[in-house]
């Protein structure tokens, strides 16, 4: 009997279906008979969980023409209302598009100018790396009033530096006005105008908290208060709570809103922030009752993780801690990080069973049930018993009658690190010297990233990297030792990690490394160049080293784009054929094309020709600019010793006139087509920089004309290209 490929069984079918995403099940199968329509909805609508993202806007190499207007035309078609009503859930990420920003079109069509949703049985959605815009807010207030359940909101941590930038110039006015919006947005969040249970929301660059009056302004319930007017005090509904926030002081008006919150898991940016306010004022609070047991009384499971700078900062905690005693389950992620200020005798303080007790729970733990921990701190002590810190714990009355007593301890010698956790965590750490170990403290134990830098054993830590960490799929290689400094010492730093080992290094494969960053620290920065011929060498046999461990690098993020270049220059041999062939994401720092010696304003002429031969496979290129946003420059040569004086000058000067806007319109024009032309895969560029508000409009008109079949962003700050 002939079979044809529609006469297949249903359980062969769902075996197809579970290699393919969504978009390729409805590009290649839908349509092709009801059965098959019926059976994709199905899948779609069992697969539609949070983890797997039943609809997700994500994938790298996902073009504009094909997300957009392809698919786009198609859900509007009546054939896919089935497959539309089986959705539940939608993830968009801004990583590798402007999917973030299209969010309303494929969510809502329009009707006689009334916004009708197109995903009737939408309950929760995820939209992540996306860029704060008025369409977004608008379609997500629409969205937690009637219809969503969950919501996770990340954005983009370069946006709000962005409007920093911007405030400053004339699209301040603009700014204002948007995070005007937001904070509405965010009221109505915590208000009875939002009908969500669950909610992850990332505002940790956000600077509201800090200044206690515009906090106070916004959730005050002073009539006087027009947002406070529109919505009604609390939010009834809202059970989970995962928010990263910068100040304590955004917490603690929060807490009034939420009375019916189960779950609260709060992530602090960079400590326990307890300013502006005094040393003495929080004396005060520590002394007062914040009553929180009757403000959140449903509150079962409490999540903190934060670093503490101070002793102020513990007496805070101490206070928290007492607020939320009624909690059943408590998990505490604690750090040193680097101290500041006079006030640090606390974390001086031997770390043991006492330890915990005093300053990491709170007085009355009546009742709770499960204590989970994690504390790592710096500790200058040179001798330290871990057999001791264990004892405490097994003779200490409270931890014997919890059966708390399980516990374990790590001392990292090469960094004065000491580690102490609960037994719930079950992993293993490792050390070796040179692994940065502070920043697990908010991944752990789930731990998929690891920081490193440079050793003479560290050839040995990645000869076994696979095994010591399996769930590790990203590296951030510390390069904070390679400042462009005349210094021996430094440029010994650079061969010492392979030396003794260098054979062993080129033999090792990472199995389950996909992504690299070498720097970890991307800004706006002019990036010098460096002078020191020896020390580019050396560092380019590094990374070359690095960059062909990977089996499969698929991102790489590298902080100066010269670096690259050296490794060009000084270690192609070292570096493996093909070892760049399947990266799909890249990230550089170029300098100037301005300011700087010939030499560095003319690099970022490399750029297209390098990612060509190493990375001709690319979707994604994201770069950080110092000023505008072209790469190549139409700057001329300076006489050597002009750098800092007159010519230099006079340049900068001229970029405004309107002669110089249209030069530059043009080069950056031939940039975009050449990259483009180039990369037959590339879909999707991003460029954090700083251009004058004159060029804004005249860089959009060009990408209009030029790119009709794309969507582009356009400000000072910031230029996005979806092809």
């Amino acid at each position: 009997m002939k079979y044809t490929f529609e006469t297949l069984p249903n359980e062969i079918f769902i075996i197809i279906f579970s290699y393919l995403s969504w978009l390729e099940m409805l590009d290649s199968l839908w349509s092709l008979n009801n059965r098959i329509n019926y059976l994709i909805c199905s899948v779609v609508s069992i697969n539609n969980d949070k983890r797997k993202n039943g609809i997700a806007i994500k994938e790298p190499g996902l073009s504009y023409n094909k997300c957009y207007s392809k698919f786009l035309s198609l859900l509007n078609h009546s054939s896919s209302l089935a497959f539309c009503s089986s959705i539940r859930n939608i993830c968009f990420d801004g990583t590798n598009s402007m999917a973030c920003d299209i969010n309303y079109e494929w969510i809502f069509q329009n009707n006689n100018e009334k916004k009708i949703l197109r995903f009737s049985n939408l309950k929760s959605l995820t939209v992540t790396q996306c860029w704060l815009s008025e369409s977004l807010i608008e379609n997500l207030s629409l969205l937690i009033q009637n219809q969503l359940e969950d919501l996770t909101l990340i954005f983009d941590t370069e946006m709000f530096s962005s409007f920093l930038y911007e405030k400053r110039l004339a699209t301040r006015n603009y700014t204002r006005n948007l995070l005007n919006i937001f904070n509405r947005f965010l009221r109505q969040l915590f208000s009875s105008q939002c009908q969500l249970n669950s909610l992850q929301l990332d505002i940790g660059n956000y600077e509201l908290g800090y200044n206690t009056d515009e906090c106070t302004e916004l959730f005050s319930h002073s009539s006087q208060n027009p947002i406070f007017n529109e919505f009604q005090s609390y939010c009834t509904t809202l059970s989970r709570l995962h928010i990263h926030i910068k100040y304590t002081y955004l917490l603690e008006h929060l807490i009034e809103y939420m009375p019916a919150l189960e779950r609260l898991s709060i992530k602090f940016n960079e400590s326990l922030d307890i300013e502006p306010r005094s040393g003495a004022f929080i004396e005060k609070l520590s002394q007062s009752n914040g009553d929180w047991c009757n403000k959140v009384s449903k509150l079962r499971y409490f999540t903190l993780k934060t670093f503490i700078r101070n002793d102020w900062e513990f007496v805070y905690l101490k206070w928290l801690l007492n607020n939320i005693n009624h909690v059943k389950n408590l998990k505490l992620h604690l750090g040193s990080g680097e101290l500041y200020g006079t006030n640090q005798t606390i974390w001086k303080s031997f770390i043991d069973a006492n330890f915990v007790r005093q300053y990491c729970l709170p007085d009355i733990i009546t009742n709770i049930i499960d204590f989970d921990f994690y504390i790592c701190s710096h500790c200058e002590v040179l001798s330290i018993d871990a057999g001791e810190i264990l004892n405490s714990f097994q003779f200490h009355p409270l931890f014997i009658n919890r059966q708390w007593t399980n516990v374990r301890y790590f001392y990292d010698p090469t960094i004065s690190y000491q580690h102490l956790f609960s037994t719930n965590i079950n992993t293993t750490l490792q050390f070796f010297n040179g692994l940065v170990n502070y920043p697990y403290l908010f991944e752990w134990p789930n731990i998929r990233h690891i920081s490193i830098s440079f050793h003479p054993s560290l050839y040995i830590f990645l000869e076994k990297l696979d095994e010591i960490f399996p769930n590790v799929s990203s590296i951030t290689v510390r390069m904070e030792y390679y400042a462009s400094r005349d210094d021996s010492n430094l440029q010994l730093s650079l061969t010492k990690p392979f030396e003794k080992g260098l054979n062993e290094v080129t033999d090792i494969q990472f199995r389950n490394i996909t992504k690299l960053k070498f720097g970890y620290y991307f800004t706006r920065t002019i990036y010098a160049c460096d002078q020191s011929i020896d020390r580019n060498k050396e560092r380019a046999k590094v990374l070359a080293q690095l960059l062909s461990m990977p089996v499969q690098l698929k991102y790489l993020l590298i902080e100066n784009f010269q670096w690259f270049l050296h490794i060009i220059e000084y270690a192609s041999n070292q570096l493996k054929k093909d070892a760049l062939i399947t990266v799909r994401y890249i990230e550089f720092g170029i300098p100037s094309c301005h300011r700087g010696s010939n030499e560095s304003v003319n690099i970022g002429k490399h750029l297209v020709p390098v990612l060509k031969m190493y990375m001709p496979n690319l979707h994604t290129l994201r770069l950080w600019r110092p000023d505008d946003f072209p790469w190549t420059t139409i700057r001329p040569n300076f006489p050597e010793g002009y750098i800092h004086m007159t010519l230099p000058q006079r340049w900068m000067k001229s970029l405004k006139t309107s002669e110089s806007i249209a030069q530059h319109v043009t080069i950056f024009q031939q940039d975009l087509c050449q990259l483009i032309e180039q990369l037959k895969q590339f879909v999707f560029l991003n460029i954090y920089g700083l251009t004058s508000c004159e060029k804004v409009e005249a860089y959009h008109s060009m990408v209009k004309t030029r790119f009709p079949n794309s969507r582009s962003h356009v400000d000072i700050s910031r230029f996005s290209l979806w092809l």
